[in-house]
């Protein structure tokens, strides 16, 4: 068993302006789990997935690849999509991926 306790949650800087993230782990796959943190603004490049992927918007709004999402709202992403994120507020997103995400831009 795993936990991860709020209290003790680490942010980690990413490449990207106003985009961090704290890692819950990693898979065997090259894919991993995670709470990203988004200032209004920030933007993840465009992107497409090995493995399929799960969104859960815990906080704030987003667009990802051009849909909009708001607290609570849930997004599948299969092998091979592509999109981009764009946080339309500050916003809080669950990302759980089972392969590698490289970035297309």
């Amino acid at each position: 068993m795993l936990v991860k306790s709020s209290a003790q949650r680490e942010w980690q800087a990413t490449p990207y302006p106003g985009i961090e993230r704290s890692l819950f782990r990693n898979n065997d796959s090259g894919g991993r789990s995670s709470v990203v943190r988004l200032r209004r603004h920030a933007r993840f490049p465009r992107h497409a997935h090995e493995g399929s992927e799960e969104v859960l918007v815990l906080s704030g709004s987003v667009a990802i690849g051009g849909v909009e999402l708001h607290a609570g709202d849930y997004l599948f992403t299969a092998p091979g999509e592509e999109h981009d994120v764009l946080a339309l507020s500050d916003a809080q997103i669950f990302v759980s991926s089972q392969k590698g995400t490289p970035i297309i831009e």
